[in-house]
């Protein structure tokens, strides 16, 4: 039985969609999944009753505090000790849960997991993931904003994240890993991309080379390894492309073609961020998270848990050392 903890009162949408969600992912669910929703618990029993969840493997942790979007991680974690966010990530502390996901505050979420529950293995510091749609198929891009000032090592470290998310949650049996640059050749781009070419390549990941920026929705490739700050420019222009195709294009074509084109880009499909590197399995979701962006969260996280996602991280970062 995988257990997964969700902070079902830090999303723009209110604890509604975090009940909804829940319900419609335990019903659902490949295999036994319960979850655990941290808030208020008042307000939590209510809306599953409301929304006919009575029954269902749904439990409640009550909590007192909220971390708001402009609090700053340390100062939420410091002062709201009890909030539905901090409780969230404590229960895997504690041993009572497999997974925590929560659409709150990101710093606050990843500042919350790093110190609670800590570093899978030797691993220098954790990335943020995100899915990508391409033409061919989905990418897992390291990192996504979680870090702006890494080393080529650590870039290492986060193609390895990137590769065992792949092969265990996407079926990829050898991940093809790119690094994002200004040109295809070896010695372009920056000095920490141009040493991190040289680490991969050495490296026992299957790596294909550079590719530019016009390649990324492509694809053709299953991990794009980039610095975060770039990582992160990469992701909002793609959101906001996304946004841009269906609101100038929608209307104006039709068909399954075009269907799953603009489904593609929708960010309910995706978990939001995936925090690997971690001991455990820590997942960001949108802030505006809808009750089919928390099902998908769910059982993102429930998989990840139960594939032990962060265990096999802590293996082949020891493995890359030794070969170091």
């Amino acid at each position: 039985m995988v257990r997964v903890a969700l902070d079902a009162m830090g999303g723009d949408l209110g604890p509604r969609a975090a009940v909804e969600g829940a319900i419609t992912a335990l019903r659902t669910a490949p295999g036994p999944l319960t979850v655990v929703l941290t808030g208020d618990e008042p307000t939590l029993r209510g809306l599953i009753t409301e929304c006919g969840g009575e029954g269902l493997a749904l439990e409640i942790v009550h909590t007192t505090q909220v971390v708001e979007m402009s609090d700053t991680p340390t100062v939420a974690l410091k002062t709201k000790p009890d909030s539905s966010l901090a409780v969230c990530v404590g229960l895997q502390k504690k041993g009572l849960v497999h997974a925590s996901a929560s659409p709150g505050n990101t710093g606050a979420m990843m500042a919350a997991s790093l110190m609670i529950l800590g570093r899978a293995g030797k691993i220098s510091r954790p990335t943020v993931a995100t899915l990508i749609p391409t033409s061919t198929n989905r990418v897992v891009m390291v990192d996504s904003g979680a870090n702006v000032d890494e080393k080529p090592t650590q870039l290492l470290q986060f193609a390895v994240c990137g590769s065992i998310y792949a092969r265990l949650m996407l079926g990829v049996e050898h991940p093809k890993v790119a690094l994002l640059n200004m040109g295809e050749e070896e010695h372009k781009g920056t000095e920490t991309v141009s040493e991190t070419y040289k680490l991969l390549k050495a490296s026992h990941l299957n790596f294909i080379g550079n590719v530019e920026g016009h390649d990324v929705l492509r694809g053709g490739f299953d991990v794009l390894v980039t610095p975060g700050f770039t990582g992160n420019v990469v992701l909002k222009f793609i959101e906001g492309m996304g946004e841009f195709m269906v609101h100038n294009f929608r209307d104006a074509v039709s068909g399954d073609k075009f269907d799953a084109l603009f489904e593609s880009f929708n960010y309910e499909n995706a978990a939001g961020a995936l925090l690997l590197g971690l001991d455990v399995t820590s997942l960001i979701m949108h802030g505006r998270s809808t009750a089919r962006a928390y099902c998908t969260g769910v059982l993102t996280a429930r998989q990840m848990a139960e594939a032990q996602v962060h265990r096999k991280i802590a293996e082949d970062i020891e493995r890359l050392g030794s070969a170091t």
